[in-house]
């Protein structure tokens, strides 16, 4: 290794076993969990920055070497070096999806991320992106904030909760640094990746989001992806309100259904490559058409909130006013339409990003579209402002496409800073996602996980499976009788007992609570049976696999036993009686989910 090479790696090592030291001597203080939250803030806000950069760099020089003519070939070109890295250098991550493994790394793993995710998402997403893909950064920052504060806290021997917690504060800095919005980047990581709210969080959070923030700021200057914003809002445009909210909703279903469509027909390709030849192919054609459906599309967007509508078209074979009817209506129906479709292509062709930022953007192109409507209609803007209801647009989308109406509101007045149109938010959002809730409800194919964690899940991965198990000393044959059975229970102080059969091998239990009916039949003591009153709905699980097992269940609460082995042997069962307690605990004490 070269000096300089070996300097740095032992100046790393000694600031990991000071860190190490800090937390080590603070255990029982919050100072700990600050100044990690602090670390993970700053570190997730160097992260936004390369991604930024990087994208913007790949942008501008792929659209300069690419001759105009040929602009149809520059998506294939990213779709195909992206899948070239995810088969070789990013073979081991190139599973990893955003949110959704996030959000899994939480339940089923421990809260462990692997560390090469820390970068290999932000090329990826940045190659895609930034050769003219069809979607949005945040999903790489997410992952990459997420690694962070998963690494940091392996590292130096946190706790499940805290590493947990370390990946809520490196998701909230990374939307806050990337879009701009700490209030927004708060109430993501507390509505999406934790299970809940406890005020023990409030603190680490606030500061890593903060200094995401801060730091992106100070290094790239103020950065608003909307830069215009709205004084003022008229109460008599509110029956409007309601409109862009139930056409958010449609908005974010046609988006799904366009995504499923897109991963369905490039799936019968079979092959990765043949996939992204099609898919890069048919991308790179609709950009040709309609150029402003390139990369993440803030930037058309904002030529809409600046009254810019004709550089939608510019470079367009569409330019000419004979294709715009209806003053430019269709056109821009057009594009609203095309966006999911772009997205699709992007992320099913083997691309990276997620579906954040093509929310807001479709989103805003649906609220400019309602606007136009109005507009071409009644031949009369009556009082109404085309920002506003591109502004609520994002946000009714936004709210049902993440399922986050919390982070929706705060997103769009902290990324606009159009503050004063809070209320309006909050209508067009609650409206928006309580339509969806309702049709989802009616639709037996819609889950109703929603992606976020589920509350069991997280208690379970913390508690000790020690705790929740009580010892099986003794067993009793099949053929004992019930009088023989209440012996057994009289001595040995346990609520159930397993039944095994002549061969030694255990064919059900006999649970304490389910004798009590028995008890008073006195003429059945000599003549039932173990093999006639057992209960055979049992399932016997080796030590190392309960957690996962318990994770998996509908419910912390089931029906169904648990017998556990040990070293090919059945030595205890799961209490249920220890479970609920424990699980009771924690709701009637939420502090407990991320205390130290």
């Amino acid at each position: 290794m070269p000096k300089s090479g070996h300097r740095y790696h032992t100046k790393l090592k000694k600031l990991r076993i000071k860190l190490g030291r800090i937390v080590d001597t603070q255990k029982n203080r919050n100072f700990t969990i600050v100044l990690l939250s602090a670390i993970v803030g700053l570190t997730v806000g160097l992260a936004a920055i390369l991604i930024k950069q990087i994208t913007y760099a790949i942008e501008n020089y792929a659209v300069s070497f690419f001759p105009g003519y040929v602009l149809f070939l520059v998506p294939l070109v990213g779709l195909l070096l992206v899948n070239v890295l995810n088969q070789t250098l990013f073979k081991k991550t190139s599973y990893f999806k955003g949110m959704r493994n996030v959000i899994d790394a939480i339940e089923n793993h421990q809260s462990l991320i692997k560390l090469k995710l820390i970068y290999t998402k932000v090329i990826s997403a940045a190659v895609t992106i930034g050769f003219g893909g069809s979607s949005g950064m945040e999903s790489a920052i997410i992952t990459s904030g997420a690694s962070i504060g998963s690494n940091l806290g392996r590292r130096l021997g946190l706790s499940y909760k805290l590493r947990t917690l370390l990946i809520g504060c490196g998701t909230a800095s990374g939307i806050s640094a990337m879009y701009n919005a700490p209030i927004g980047g708060f109430l993501f990581a507390l509505e999406v990746v934790l299970p809940g709210f406890t005020p023990a969080l409030l603190i680490p959070l606030l500061i890593s989001s903060a200094a995401g923030k801060i730091l992106f700021e100070l290094i790239m200057g103020e950065n608003l992806r909307f830069d215009v914003h709205i004084n003022e809002f008229s109460y008599q445009s509110m029956p409007y309100v309601i409109i862009i909210g139930i056409a958010g909703m449609l908005t974010a279903s046609y988006m799904t259904k366009a995504y499923s469509f897109c991963y369905r027909k490039l799936a019968r390709l079979g092959n990765p490559w043949l996939i992204a030849l099609a898919g890069g192919s048919i991308l790179g054609a609709l950009i040709y058409f309609f150029p402003s459906l390139y990369g993440e599309g803030y930037v058309s967007i904002n030529k809409l909130l600046h009254g810019q509508e004709p550089a939608l078209w510019k470079h367009s074979l569409l330019a000419n006013p004979v294709f715009q009817p209806f003053n430019g209506l269709l056109l821009i129906l057009g594009l609203l339409l095309l966006r999911p479709i772009t997205t699709g292509l992007s992320l099913a062709a083997g691309g990276e990003g997620g579906y954040f930022a093509p929310s807001l953007v479709a989103g805003g192109l649906m609220g400019y579209v309602v606007f136009k409507t109005v507009y071409v209609v009644s031949g009369d803007l009556a009082g109404l402002a085309p920002n506003t209801f591109v502004f609520l647009g994002m946000a009714a989308t936004f709210a049902c496409v993440m399922r986050a109406p919390v982070t929706a509101i705060f997103l769009i007045a902290d990324t606009t800073e159009s503050y004063t149109i809070i209320v309006p938010l909050m209508i067009v959002t609650a409206v928006a996602y309580t339509v969806k809730n309702y049709f989802d409800k009616m639709n037996p194919l819609v889950s109703a996980g929603h992606g976020t964690i589920k509350m069991e899940k997280f208690i379970i991965n913390q508690i000790n499976l020690n705790d929740i198990v009580d010892p099986v000393k003794e067993f009793v044959n099949e053929d004992d009788t019930l009088r023989e059975i209440i012996e057994h229970f009289s001595v040995f102080e346990h609520a159930l007992v397993p039944v095994i059969n002549a061969d030694n091998k255990i064919v059900g239990i006999v649970e304490l609570k389910a004798m009590r009916s028995l008890l008073k039949d006195f003429e059945a003591y000599d003549v039932k049976t173990a093999k006639e009153i057992m209960d055979t709905d049992f399932e016997v699980v080796e030590f190392n696999a309960l957690r996962k097992k318990l994770a998996t269940k509908p419910s912390i609460i089931n029906d169904e036993h648990l017998l556990v082995r040990k070293n090919g042997q059945v030595t205890a069962y799961v209490s249920r009686y220890k479970l609920l307690m424990i699980y009771n605990q924690y709701l009637s004490n939420p502090d407990l989910l991320f205390s130290k």
